[in-house]
């Protein structure tokens, strides 16, 4: 599975209009010329738009969380959601239990600029290509930066299914903490 139908499938449960972009046009609209794109409909602009009000109040909860909660209990809050948000790609993880080379190949071709493993260290790095936070709710410039921790519990539930054993997930460089792109420190428990 390419990074880009991943997150398609994500942001397809957000918003049907990302599904939508993805089908051939109608047959009404073959004759629309092909160098104008088409407009898109009310209604994909009305999910659109509802899409960014819960991106908003959505940051709007990490801020309070940020402000309410200790950063221990916080953490805590957001791994768990990142291993929550990882249980429906339990499957595509399953496929490549014992094939990290297989698993980072197909990862390298999709979303990651690079993964080294230091197989006697047990530590895997890893880079994503630049790009805008993956998550479909995260907003650029205003969710907070404490988000990026669902991002440890995502990628060490993927990891430690693929690997086969425990792993522990380390933040290098994060889109929504000022970085290009997002790096990642997993070192096999």
């Amino acid at each position: 599975m390419k990074r880009s139908q991943f997150l398609q499938t994500c942001a397809a449960g957000v918003c049907g209009c990302g599904l939508m972009a993805l089908l051939p046009p109608a047959p009404a609209r073959a004759e629309e010329k092909k160098d104008q794109p088409a407009a898109p409909s009310a209604e994909c602009e009305a999910q659109k738009r509802q899409l960014d009000g819960a991106r908003e109040r959505f940051a709007i909860l990490v801020t309070i969380a940020d402000e309410q909660l200790d950063a221990a209990t916080r953490q805590k809050m957001l791994l768990r959601m990142g291993r929550e948000c990882a249980k429906p790609y339990v499957a595509y993880f399953e496929k490549y239990r014992g094939d990290l080379k297989g698993f980072l190949a197909e990862a390298k071709a999709a979303w990651l600029e690079s993964a080294e493993f230091d197989e006697k260290a047990g530590v895997l790095r890893t880079a994503g290509k630049p790009a805008p936070c993956a998550c479909p709710l995260a907003k650029a410039g205003r969710t907070p930066a404490s988000f990026c921790d669902c991002s440890l519990g995502w990628n060490q539930a993927a990891f430690s299914t693929v690997i086969g054993k425990p792993v522990d997930v380390q933040i290098e460089e994060s889109v929504l903490r000022g970085g290009t792109r997002c790096r990642f420190r997993i070192t096999i428990a």
